[in-house]
């Protein structure tokens, strides 16, 4: 049995923290704006509410953070009655908020000064996960000791992925959002458009899901072409760049303001001047690597 202090209860953190508990681990946990009904819930769970962080820290073997950004860790960690302040030092540390790597190989760097193992380990997925523990959890820290935190983190998540050192768990998840959220608007966008035109939403969903439109770069193009290092004309960039310019054109015409549409077509009109042009589309993964000097 696993004795877990869990800072942090809120939307995510509250279905975390009970699933810990109904994996039979004893567990502390604090929140100073919890919400009546998480407080209950893990009450009944068997969880037992401190009104401190030094009372939370009492006999305990790990420490969770999940907290809503990078100051409220920070606080957490370094305030007046924050965790460093404490004299007890013999936890693993693991954070599972979402913040600026920056952040979390800084305050790594003050807890190893103080001889405590900490882990960046921010999770991905959504709520519904949270709740039935089926979260993907991307860890950084040291490998050696990955083992130790597993089988806790394995409580809440069913892919636990190491990522690398301090930092990376961070880094993997702000590259994952990074890449989500952007397509998100890009999704949006294309719906907007294919309603504006005058085509059946049913329809244009199912088609596109059949094309690296709806499947994914990473599921389709990539893997066969600039992954494999063959970017020999397949779908040319300098085809992708007159069609882009009609999808802007179209969407002009009923209105829409395409604007990832606008912002990338920045980068195909670069490449169109350069020898990429009559390379296949999927070869802007090493155009962009080139601008940013990674070639």
């Amino acid at each position: 049995m696993n004795k877990v202090g869990f800072i942090g209860v809120g939307t995510m953190g509250c279905p975390m923290a009970a699933n810990i508990l109904s994996k039979g681990n004893d567990l502390n946990f604090y929140d100073p704006y919890v919400q009546e009904d998480n407080r209950s819930k893990l009450l009944n769970l068997g969880g037992k509410y401190c009104t401190s962080i030094k009372e939370l820290l009492n006999d305990r073997d790990f420490v969770i953070t999940m907290l809503p950004n990078g100051n409220n860790v920070k606080e957490v960690c370094f305030g007046d009655n924050g965790l460093l302040k404490q004299s007890k030092k013999d936890y693993n540390y693991i954070d599972m908020s979402t913040i600026l790597p920056a952040d979390s190989i800084s305050i790594n760097k003050e807890f190893e000064s103080q001889n405590i193992k900490m882990f960046d380990a921010p999770v991905a997925r959504l709520v519904n996960n949270a709740i039935d523990g089926t979260l993907l959890i991307l860890v950084g820290g040291d490998k050696n000791k990955f083992d130790t935190i597993k089988p806790l983190l394995e409580t809440m998540g069913s892919d636990v992925v190491y990522c690398g050192n301090n930092g990376s768990g961070s880094k993997m998840k702000i590259i994952n959002n990074y890449m989500s959220i952007v397509s998100n608007i890009v999704t949006a966008e294309t719906l907007t458009l294919v309603e504006k035109s005058g085509i059946d939403l049913d329809l244009a969903i199912k088609l596109l899901t059949t094309t690296a439109a709806g499947k994914g770069h990473l599921n389709v193009s990539y893997p066969m072409k600039v992954l494999k290092n063959d970017v020999s004309a397949g779908f040319k960039n300098t085809l992708a760049l007159k069609d882009l310019r009609l999808a802007l054109a179209q969407g002009s015409i009923d209105g829409i303001d395409l604007n990832t549409g606008k912002s990338a077509i920045k980068s195909y009109e670069e490449a169109d001047k350069t020898n990429y042009k009559d390379l296949d589309w999927t070869s802007m993964f090493n155009f962009i690597k080139e601008k940013n000097n990674l070639i």
